[in-house]
């Protein structure tokens, strides 16, 4: 059951791990798909969309425009410096409410500033794609966003993560309740959990870790921020 008002949670604090001027990649049919060399997507994205959305978002509408940056936000099932987790179940879940699998909510969402969030105007950019990639070396799943930062919206902003200086990313999402990794129950609105009231979170309780499950995940959006919560979320300039 969903709450009224679900719960923003803010967390990882990353690195990109690849940095792209998007006006030196190829544009073809009217600007409506970017040609990349990527790590993580398709070499051809479809950005046709992107009119539409820029309109929302008060953002350029020419994939141009924008400084490109591949951001493994969030590791799967691993709990983040907030002592909160995405288990692989819930992002990988299709959820007939949004009508997305939920990793994909992040397609469309906003980039923005130290996760000032609350109004799409201030949007400094667009994520264009998501994908949801494996690690088997380290036995971990990642969730990649590949978000755009509008140089026309925010030059300063565009132009510190081109050069590499902001180089620090953190997500957003909201998300519907919390479940205890410690005795299992439901963490709402009304009631919390009683093993984070009585030992909190982060607590290590018989040789394991309390932390939050989260629930009914809505990515909203990926932010430049100081200093993040996934300390892996940085990015390499190419």
């Amino acid at each position: 059951m969903r709450p009224a008002s679900p719960r923003e949670v803010n967390g990882y604090v990353t690195e990109s791990t690849r940095i792209v001027e998007a006006f030196r990649g190829e544009h073809n049919k009217q600007n409506q798909s970017l040609v990349l060399a990527t790590n993580h997507f398709d070499t051809t994205i479809d950005v046709s969309w992107l009119p539409i959305a820029a309109q929302t978002y008060n953002i350029s509408a020419d994939p141009k425009d924008y400084v490109l940056t591949e951001v493994p936000g969030v590791t799967v099932d691993i709990p983040n410096r907030n002592s909160q987790a995405f288990p692989y179940e819930e992002i990988s879940y299709f959820d007939p409410i949004i009508k997305r699998v939920g990793f994909n909510t992040f397609a469309g969402a906003m980039t923005a500033f130290n996760h000032d969030n609350k109004d799409p105007l201030k949007a400094r950019g667009i994520i264009f794609d998501v994908a949801l990639r494996e690690i088997p070396k380290y036995g971990i799943a990642k969730i990649v966003t590949l978000c755009g930062w509008d140089r026309t919206k925010d030059k300063w902003l565009a132009e510190g993560i081109a050069s590499g200086k902001r180089n620090k990313y953190s997500m957003g999402a909201l998300v519907c309740a919390f479940i205890c990794s410690y005795c299992g129950n439901i963490d709402t609105d009304a009631k919390q959990c009683e093993c984070m009231t009585r030992y909190g979170k982060g607590a290590i309780r018989n040789g394991r870790l309390i932390y939050q499950l989260c629930t009914g995940v809505n990515y909203i959006e990926m932010s430049s921020v100081d200093d993040p919560a996934d300390v892996t979320a940085e990015g390499v300039r190419v």
